[in-house]
């Protein structure tokens, strides 16, 4: 059979019938297409998303107030329901590592975004931290999308109920700076600031490549624990996860800038000599197994200076990663 002979049947040029797909799809902008709920009172979920699309913390490139939503565009490959309308919810992500489908059963919800109020950082982070509570006193596993480093000091403050928690944070930076011209709130302090919380106990920083005597000092002596990118390499990662101490109670935060700009580009302050995302998908992935995670952010993804939805891409990844470490497939 020549080429000539070959032609396409309409049984392909149809495609599948009407009564299999729908020509619209209404569902809102959520992460991983699961479903929005809009009134805390009524959250039912395992897992529970929350938007902080704030940068008013940052001191030099801003745009992460666009990270959120950029982050619920970026997975779209990944749908949390099913794509084609056969209504089955909770079918997971399938995984050709693990031969089988990752986040089967679990529920998720998307509480949108927090409304952002210009200039007034106070009241924005009371907001946040109020959410947080309220979603975790629902029993759902907080995940916020950040937005810019600063609001992890109020995720945190929201999280007094899980006393004494520890903080693993993944960074470039230490952001362990008192203040910057008298600012208590920017993205260089939020981990100083959690610091200063009574209900925070072991915190190690990883990552840490880019960082002035001072901070460091002092967050030594303040017992923090901290581990540079070329100590990373040299343990490895899963050696790092197995080093930290395990508390009652874990919160991570990863901002973004942890890994190489060539795997992470689309970020305010990036910092050359980084973490791969295979190094941070493994030492995560093992300290959650060894660990309760009771909450955790992924912060400082700014689009304006993504390429190709690349950092976006990585970061939703991570969500995953995470969440899949967190709750095995039912």
């Amino acid at each position: 059979m020549t080429s000539s002979d070959f032609n396409i049947g309409p049984q392909y040029l149809a495609g599948a019938s009407a009564g299999d797909v729908s020509p619209l799809d209404a569902r809102p902008r959520t992460m991983f297409r699961a479903p929005l709920c809009t009134n805390l009172d009524e959250l039912d979920a395992d897992v529970a998303f929350i938007g902080m699309p704030f940068d008013q913390g940052t001191l030099g490139r801003p745009g992460a107030r666009y990270g959120p939503d950029a982050l619920r565009d970026a997975p779209r490959a990944y749908s949390y329901l099913d794509p084609f309308g056969q209504g089955k919810d909770a079918e997971g992500f399938f995984d050709a590592d693990a031969g089988d489908e990752l986040l089967r059963g679990v529920i998720m919800a998307d509480c949108g975004n927090v409304t952002i109020a210009a200039s007034d950082v106070a009241h924005n982070f009371e907001r946040l931290a109020g959410v947080v509570e309220r979603v975790a006193g629902r029993g759902a596993l907080p995940v916020i999308l950040g937005g810019d480093h600063a609001i992890t000091f109020p995720a945190v403050a929201g999280l007094s109920r899980f006393a004494p928690l520890d903080i693993v944070h993944f960074d470039a930076h230490l952001d362990y700076t008192h203040h910057y011209h008298g600012a208590l709130l920017t993205h260089g302090s939020p981990i100083r600031r959690c610091r200063e919380l009574a209900h925070v106990a072991n915190i190690t920083s990883i990552g840490i490549r880019s960082v002035r005597r001072a901070p460091y000092e002092e967050a030594v002596s303040d017992g923090n624990r901290i581990i540079t990118t070329r100590q990373f390499r040299d343990l490895g990662p899963e050696a790092v996860a197995e080093s930290i101490p395990v508390g009652p109670n874990l919160y991570i935060t990863f901002d973004v800038d942890a890994l190489d700009p060539t795997q992470a580009p689309g970020t305010g302050t990036p910092e050359v000599g980084g973490l791969l995302y295979e190094e941070a998908r493994r030492c995560l992935t093992t300290l959650v197994g060894r660990a309760n995670l009771v909450a955790f952010d992924i912060v400082e993804v700014a689009p304006p200076y993504d390429v190709s939805q690349l950092t976006a891409q990585i970061a939703a990844r991570l969500v995953m990663d995470i969440l899949a470490a967190r709750f095995p497939s039912r």
